[in-house]
């Protein structure tokens, strides 16, 4: 599974995710996705190009997002096919984390969240 992190200008990171999100592909990214989640502020995962999604990638993507959660980080999930987004709500990850058409509209969502929390903050 191939794994690309991008970070924009406004502090949005971006995990781009290709291939199938089974066991060997979890075995691949999860240390990776360990950092991430331990750094990013917001976080946005792209699954649109994931073509199968398994307990093990299921897994992967909830200790991120607690992890996130835990930090008072941000994190969506955009672009999931039917069959992918249908796993994530069957599990309850939908209940976690925002699940979203695109990465922009994820993206434009948790920026919002932000900035919404920090002018409360102030």
């Amino acid at each position: 599974m191939d794994m690309n992190v991008t970070e924009t200008a406004e502090g949005v990171t971006h995990v781009a995710l290709d291939g199938r999100f089974d066991i060997a592909g979890a075995q691949e990214v999860d240390g990776r996705f360990a950092e991430v989640a331990e750094k990013a502020k917001i976080l946005v995962i792209d699954l649109s190009k994931v073509s199968f999604l398994a307990s093990l990638g299921v897994r992967t993507l909830m200790v991120s997002a607690k992890t996130m959660i835990r930090r008072g980080a941000y994190i969506a999930v955009a672009g999931a096919n039917e069959g992918v987004e249908k796993v994530l709500r069957l599990t309850g990850f939908d209940e976690l984390v925002g699940l979203y058409p695109d990465t922009a509209a994820a993206a434009a969502a948790l920026t919002s969240r932000a900035k919404e929390f920090e002018s409360r903050k102030s």
